[in-house]
């Protein structure tokens, strides 16, 4: 058999190059975005602090959009960490209330302002950019939308919606939290004040109707 064949040290080396090609342009980019804001940055400045040629950009992006996705899938992937933690937590309520605390502090803290600047504007702005902050198909819906059907089927959630419904509200609504925080230049705590949104506005809009007393 050829050394080049499926599965040899040849092809696990050049996958392995390959691997840590995209990854030094998908973070490089990352890092002059935030340094520089989206539009200031070039293809070239991105594969010039890369270490690697201009082309090999679009081996594995196809725009600069592209690198606003990736960053997505990457807080997805963090959101896919959390998951065994959260299964542990005894209650909807609290089990919601959880995800929020730590979906905030790793937006305030991992992604950071600038960056999540940067991911809202270029989704709005960027006509040709896939829209996955919004879509359905993220780890992020299926990981609320978990929460959801755990709670209507301990009678913790209504159930006159769907939990798809629920959790795409939950999610939109989270959004204006993220949104609302840009604006205001992180003039306030995000991990507060989101725990406090959800807590105060969110959990009591999730909650059974009550029967009336007779």
């Amino acid at each position: 058999m050829s050394s080049t064949a499926a599965g040899s040290p040849g092809v696990n080396k050049r996958t392995a190059r390959a691997q840590e090609t995209r990854r030094a342009i998908f973070e490089h980019a990352v890092s002059l975005f935030r340094e520089k804001g989206f539009d200031q940055v070039t293809i070239e400045e991105i594969t010039n602090r890369a270490g690697t040629a201009k082309g090999s950009f679009y081996t594995y992006f196809k725009t600069k959009s592209d690198i606003i996705i990736e960053e997505f899938k990457v807080i997805d992937d963090y959101y896919r960490s959390i998951r065994p933690r959260l299964r542990r937590i005894e209650g909807a309520e609290d089990r919601l209330i959880a995800f929020t605390r730590l979906q905030m502090k790793h937006v305030r803290d991992a992604v950071g302002l600038a960056m999540l600047k940067i991911l809202y504007a270029t989704t709005i702005m960027d006509p040709s950019a896939e829209k996955y902050l919004i879509s359905p198909e993220r780890y992020l819906h299926g990981l609320i939308l978990e929460i959801m059907r755990y709670g209507q089927e301990r009678g913790e959630i209504r159930s006159d919606l769907s939990a798809e419904a629920l959790a795409a509200l939950y999610n939109r609504s989270m959004r204006s939290v993220f949104l609302d925080w840009a604006i205001s230049d992180d003039a306030w705590d995000l991990v507060q004040g989101g725990v406090d949104y959800c807590r105060t506005l969110v959990v009591p809009a999730l909650a059974p109707a009550r029967t009336p007393a007779r």
